[in-house]
């Protein structure tokens, strides 16, 4: 937005009005997530990208500008004003790139305004989203792998919606793990269904905790963390009659759907790693927690790993099913 800033306000200002914006960028995020939901499924969609996106820049970008400016246009979305792809003035992006923002921009307003765009809202939501992180990540210019993250998000948006012969759902889903800002998770829907939400666990006193760490949205297990579990397997899990809880939490930086989400899989994949290690199916029992039981309180959107964790509850007495 440098170039946004420099064309609406005196250069003299420019430091005040930075100051300025950085205060204003976590009282737009929190006015946008209490604004209330809009029946336009695109405007909708439009509005939890913008506000994915902000969440990002300014937690973990540190770039309190652009999280304003983009929670800003999450809020005009979300309030049922046309919210238009990013203009190629408002921003500081090198002179070769020009040409191919003009077509890109115009292919998309042209996409978004046909039926198959009007069909399919959260995709086409996605792809006008790619393409203003593609122009913000431009002007910053450094962080090669974003920009093209971005723009692949945009063009294979483009090119889903363009194409009359596909398979909507699959190609949905394609793009969808593409896109960095959505849960980039590979689901398995059966047996996710096996998992139960826990509200209550019975003697927990009563038996042996071991707690597994997990990186910043990631589920699958490492190297290390594999290691860890057959330790534990190795010195108390031997005896296969025993019964194991495993209990899957998250972090707050994502949102309260993706975190239950998250924190399935996390516990799904510490139960198989177990089942090969020979524990009876029947002996384990998985439940998540999602982002509601932190060890450490945070504020929403903050990352923090000792709560991305799976915790590994063994009784060797009786199997103590937890109260659903």
């Amino acid at each position: 937005m440098l170039n946004y800033l420099k064309k609406n306000c005196h250069i003299n200002l420019l430091f005040l009005i930075t100051i300025i914006i950085n205060g204003c960028a976590y009282h737009n995020i929190e006015e946008l997530k209490s604004t209330p939901n809009i029946s336009n499924q695109f405007s909708q969609a439009l509005s939890e990208s913008y506000l994915e996106f902000a969440i990002y820049e300014m937690n973990e970008m540190h770039d309190e500008i652009d999280a304003a400016y983009f929670a800003k246009k999450g809020l005009k979305a979300r309030k049922g004003e046309k919210v238009l792809p990013e203009p190629i003035d408002n921003w500081d992006i090198e002179h070769s790139y020009k040409v191919e923002i003009n077509q890109k921009r115009q292919e998309l307003i042209k996409v978004l305004n046909t039926k198959k765009a009007n069909a399919f809202p959260i995709l086409s939501a996605r792809t006008q989203l790619g393409y203003d992180c593609w122009l913000e990540q431009l002007e910053e210019a450094w962080q090669t792998v974003h920009i093209k993250r971005c723009y692949d998000m945009m063009n294979s948006g483009l090119i889903t919606l363009a194409n009359h012969n596909i398979n909507h759902n699959k190609d949905i889903i394609e793009n969808v793990k593409k896109d960095k800002y959505v849960e980039k998770l590979k689901i398995y829907k059966e047996e996710i269904k096996k998992i139960k939400e826990i509200k209550k666990v019975e003697n927990i006193n009563k038996k042996l905790k071991f707690e597994i760490y997990f990186e910043h949205n990631i589920y699958i297990l490492n190297q290390d963390i594999k290691s860890s579990i057959k330790k534990i397997y190795t010195n108390y899990m031997e005896n296969h009659k025993l019964f194991i809880e495993v209990i899957g939490h998250t972090d707050r930086s994502g949102t309260d759907k993706y975190n239950i989400l998250l924190s399935k899989l996390r516990a799904n994949e510490v139960k198989k790693y177990l089942l090969s290690l020979g524990i009876l199916e029947d002996n384990i029992n998985t439940f998540y927690f999602g982002e509601k039981k932190p060890k450490i309180i945070t504020k929403d959107g903050v990352r923090e790993k000792i709560n991305r964790r799976v915790e590994i509850f063994i009784d060797n007495s009786t199997n103590q099913l937890s109260e659903l």
